[in-house]
Parts: structure tokens; C-alpha cells; sequence
């Protein structure tokens, strides 16, 4: 394997440097050169560079020659798997550019050019330096892993370092308690009072109605459009999971939508209810999260967000002995999501619960207090 090393001139103020010739960024800016083996040989040469970037490119073309098949740069690879994966909804783009951008960066610091040069031990090391842990780690543990997979498959390296990365272990994936009943009344009066006139109060009710009823994100309500609605029935796909969402409104949220002034800087001709359609999907929600905070925080109801809305309605939805599958088709999801981050414990699950137990001990109560009675 080859390295980039500094061959560090006698006026270098990092000529002692502790990492000596590793020690890439001294203020010298000493000439480059590859050190290593090739095929059993030891290779020493100068790549002629003082720039990082052209010795890597210089580097992996002496590879190429040396090993007789391509190595592929990391900044290569990452481009490569975003242009594949643009046709994913924005959100997911944005979280792929995050992480890989964490890893191109820890890997340019360390000299990590390539995507072959990435092992168990570099993996290791990135793990201590992002220092994350629960649902945060494990969701960049699922894309450390995609990304890996998606270059073996490439053969631009023969492992997957990311799957040496272990998973926390998370007793509840969240904490999110669902609305109670007067925190729900505090939150739509605070809608009538915030803003400075009818034009805010009217889409902040409309809002948290769609979100309190429907069980929607905040992404899909910001793009929700007329043409989503036919009679009492929404149709329409997620924005973050394209699964079909088919619910039937109630009157109040139609009349709320029918009372929606049109967008500011809205076409005449269009057809959405929230958005002016000049702004990304991630503007919107930002905004709207901005508009929900000052009704959430206008109504007293501590640690209020609009997904907490989802929950309510999924945990009320179990509560009432709704089958999970049902729930995760109003909700637009997989039954194993339901199951993992909106199942929440209800006290009419526990009084069913409770029943049933009931049930057991009185049919075999006599049983029991006889066996007792002989022991």
C-alpha cells in the first residue's frame, strides 16, 4: 500500500514534528512524495506537488498503473453515490450529503484518499470522533454502511469497514408523549391568538387541525394542494417515504381549509393551500416549524412540537384496538415503524391488558388454590 508523505526541507518550522514525514499540513507546504510497497518492492518517489489535492489524483493514478485495476477516490465515490440516489426525497439527500460530509472530512485530514484505503481501525476512529450516540448514530450507521455496499458492489474496494460498527442498544426509540386532551384545547386557542392578523391564525389552525386529524407531517401539510383533495377524501403520497396516504377529513378540518387565504406570493392559478410553490421543501418546514413554535409556545403545553401530533393520533388509534396495520396505512408508514416509535403505552391498552389477566386468574383460580392447597 502507498502513502503520501512530506519530505520536510531543513526550513520547515515543522521539520520535528512528532509525526515526521506523516504530518501532511506543515506550514512549509514541503514537497510530496509516495512511500510504501507495490507487489513485494519498496517504492519511494516524489510526486513532483506541493498540493494535497494533485498528489492525491498523482497518487492514485501510480496505484492504477502499479495494481492493474482502478482505485477510486473517495471524493469520487461520494459524488458517484449521490448522482444515484437523486431521485430520493430532499430530506434523505440532505442526510446523505451530512454524513458523507463528516467522512470526507475525517478521511482528508488522515490522508484517507481513497475509498480502499478505509479500514475496520479508521472506522474505529471515526466513531470516537463523531462521538454520537443513539437514534443520531445508528441512522449514520445505516448510511456509513449504504454507502460501503454501494461501492463493493462498484468493486472499488473488497469490504464493508462500516459494518464493524456497532449498533447502541436503545431501550424506547424516543421519548415523545402524546398530547393530552386539554393540552390539545390550549394549543388550538393559542392558533386564534398568535400573529398579527387573520392571515397567520387561520393557517396555524389549519395546521395543527390537518396534523390532529390526518396524523400528516409537517412536510406534507406545507405541500398539500386542492388537487390532494377529493370531497371529504386526502390522497396523496408522503414526501419523505412516497407511501400512499388515503384519509377521510372530518368537516372542521375541510372548513378550515375552505377559510385558508391564499398564500403570499402565490400564482392566482395555484392550487396549493400553504405554500407560494417558490421554496424547497426544507424552507417550508422550517417556516412552518417557526409559525407552530410561537402557537406551542403561546399555549403553555411544555415540550409541544408538531410531530408530537403523530403520535397522538397513532397511540390513540392502538388504544381503541385499531389493528396496527390499519394505523400504519392512515399513517403512511411500515408496520415495523408503528410498532417501534408510536405504539405508546395508554392506559386503555393497560386496562385491556389488566382484563385479560383478569380472565386468566378466574378460570383457573379453583385449579390454582387447589394445587396450592395439596403442595
Amino acid at each position: 500500500m502507498l502513502t503520501i508523505q512530506r519530505r520536510h526541507t531543513q526550513k520547515c518550522p515543522d521539520r520535528n514534528h512528532k509525526d515526521g514525514p506523516n504530518f501532511l499540513k506543515c506550514r512549509g507546504h514541503c514537497p510530496l512524495r509516495i512511500c510504501g510497497t507495490v507487489n513485494g518492492r519498496r517504492v519511494r518517489e516524489s510526486l513532483k506537488t506541493r498540493d494535497l489535492q494533485r498528489a492525491a489524483r498523482r497518487l492514485a493514478e501510480r496505484e492504477e498503473e502499479s495494481y492493474g485495476r482502478p482505485r477510486k477516490l473517495l471524493s469520487e465515490a461520494v459524488e458517484a453515490f449521490h448522482a444515484q440516489h437523486a431521485e430520493q426525497a430532499s430530506e434523505t439527500i440532505r442526510k446523505y450529503k451530512r454524513v458523507l460530509g463528516y467522512l470526507s472530512e475525517y478521511c482528508t485530514d488522515r490522508s484517507l484518499g481513497r475509498v480502499d484505503q478505509i479500514n475496520v481501525e479508521a472506522m474505529d476512529g471515526y466513531r470516537l470522533w463523531r462521538n454520537k450516540t443513539n437514534w443520531t448514530w445508528i441512522k449514520e450507521i445505516e448510511i456509513l454502511r449504504q454507502f460501503f455496499s454501494f461501492c463493493i458492489d462498484r468493486e472499488w474496494t473488497t469490504k464493508n469497514p462500516a459494518r464493524a460498527l456497532k449498533r447502541p442498544r436503545l431501550v424506547e426509540a424516543n421519548d415523545v408523549v402524546p398530547y393530552t386532551s386539554e393540552q390539545i384545547v390550549r394549543i388550538f386557542t393559542a392558533c386564534d391568538q398568535i400573529g398579527r392578523g387573520i392571515y397567520e391564525r387561520l393557517r396555524a389552525r389549519a395546521r395543527a387541525l390537518l396534523m390532529r386529524y390526518t396524523g400528516l407531517r409537517i412536510s406534507d401539510v406545507e405541500t398539500l394542494s386542492r388537487d390532494h383533495v377529493h370531497g371529504t377524501l386526502l390522497q396523496r403520497r408522503s414526501v419523505k417515504n412516497h407511501r400512499w396516504i388515503r384519509v377521510d377529513l372530518p368537516q372542521v378540518v375541510l372548513e378550515a381549509l375552505d377559510r385558508l387565504p391564499p398564500p403570499k406570493g402565490a400564482a392566482k392559478d395555484s392550487r396549493l393551500y400553504f405554500s407560494s410553490g417558490n421554496a424547497s421543501v426544507r424552507s417550508l418546514v422550517k417556516g412552518a416549524e417557526r409559525a407552530m413554535a410561537a402557537v406551542f409556545k403561546r399555549s403553555g403545553v411544555e415540550g409541544a412540537h408538531c410531530h408530537r401530533f403523530r403520535h397522538t393520533l397513532a397511540s390513540e388509534l392502538l388504544a381503541k384496538e385499531v389493528p396496527i396495520q390499519v394505523v400504519a396505512d392512515i399513517l403512511g408508514d411500515k408496520v415495523a415503524t408503528i410498532e417501534r416509535h408510536y405504539a405508546k403505552w395508554m392506559p386503555e391498552r393497560q386496562a385491556r391488558q389488566d382484563e385479560a389477566l383478569r380472565r386468566v386468574y378466574g378460570t383457573n383460580l379453583a385449579q390454582t388454590e387447589e394445587w396450592v392447597s395439596r403442595c
